[in-house]
């Protein structure tokens, strides 16, 4: 089972009905790039890191060419990644101009079973930053989510 740290977040939005309310968001300290990617694999693997770091760069440039042509790829024990695509409403097909009327494209992860299990699972860990901690008082402990 996982674990995530949770820090809080106030809605300082003044024109929204949950002003001042507070809510709580993952804390992200650290953020994993190929090579440190490559050495946890390699721990696991026993394979070479230049290796692995081969291989990964190889599949990450193939997922990103497929993804960009439109291929779902579905990775095992994580889910399906897919474009999403937002756009305008048109009247008839025939005006319908993808140039103009797709306004945002982006990545979809529909995750596997085993994931959203896993992600039920999480156990929560109430994470107060340094910066925070003057700000608000909060009765800190861990909790489940």
């Amino acid at each position: 089972m996982g674990s995530i740290r949770a820090e809080p977040y106030q809605n300082t939005n003044i024109s929204s009905t949950a002003y001042g309310k507070w809510y709580f968001r993952p804390f992200y300290d650290q953020t994993l790039d190929v090579e440190e990617l490559a050495n946890q694999i390699m721990m696991d693997s026993k394979v070479e890191r230049s290796k692995i770091q081969a291989v990964v760069a190889a599949v990450i440039k193939q997922m990103r060419e497929h993804l960009c042509n439109g291929k779902p790829i579905r990775v095992p024990h994580l889910g399906l990644l897919k474009l999403g695509v937002s756009s305008k409403g048109v009247a008839t097909v025939q005006e319908y101009n993808a140039g103009t009327d797709i306004k945002n494209l982006r990545i979809l992860l529909y995750p596997d079973q085993e994931i959203k299990r896993e992600l039920r699972e999480m156990r929560y860990v109430k994470y107060i930053p340094p910066k925070q901690k003057d700000a608000i008082s909060v009765e800190s402990d861990d909790n489940n989510g």
